[in-house]
């Protein structure tokens, strides 16, 4: 699962990997990443769904319009406040459910290939840094250094 994660926070940081699996063996390796990825997929299937998207062959591009316009006709608020931190890499590319992130697309018109993920990134990294924070097997101060070295937090 770093890979995914890697490609969806848009890492460019050789060691997070490496960091990754570290933060899974101080979990006793249960799987935090994986269960992130699931709930991200999750959460992003039933908006699809509200939306009468099909999960499987909607494009990227589909899905960012049908977001936009879920914004302009203000059916967004209580669907995607729970959203924050859900990025789904759709066709090879990342849409943010992050309101923030549509509304500032929206707000600027801005087209398909410049749509904001920036806010749904920090957020998808402040998730994953918390639940390895709030896993009862690790040390906070190890999570800590571990996230600095991969990029996970900003200063």
């Amino acid at each position: 699962m770093p890979t995914k994660l890697k490609r969806i926070l848009e890492i460019k940081n050789p060691v997070f990997d490496l960091v990754l699996r570290q933060l899974e063996k101080s979990t006793g390796n249960s799987s935090v990443d994986i269960r992130l990825i699931a709930d991200i997929t999750r959460k992003a299937h039933t908006v699809m769904r509200h939306f009468k998207l099909d999960t499987i062959d909607t494009t990227a591009e589909e899905l960012y319009l049908t977001l936009i316009s879920a914004v302009k006709n203000n059916d967004t608020a209580v669907l995607l406040g729970d959203c924050d931190y859900v990025l789904l890499i759709v066709n090879g590319e990342a849409i943010s459910f992050n309101l923030i992130d549509i509304i500032e697309s929206y707000h600027h018109q801005l087209k398909f290939k410049d749509r904001s993920i920036r806010y749904g990134q920090r957020s998808l990294k402040g998730e994953l840094v918390d639940r390895y924070i709030n896993h009862s097997r690790t040390n906070n101060a190890t999570i800590y250094e571990l996230a600095r070295s991969a990029d996970l937090l900003e200063d």
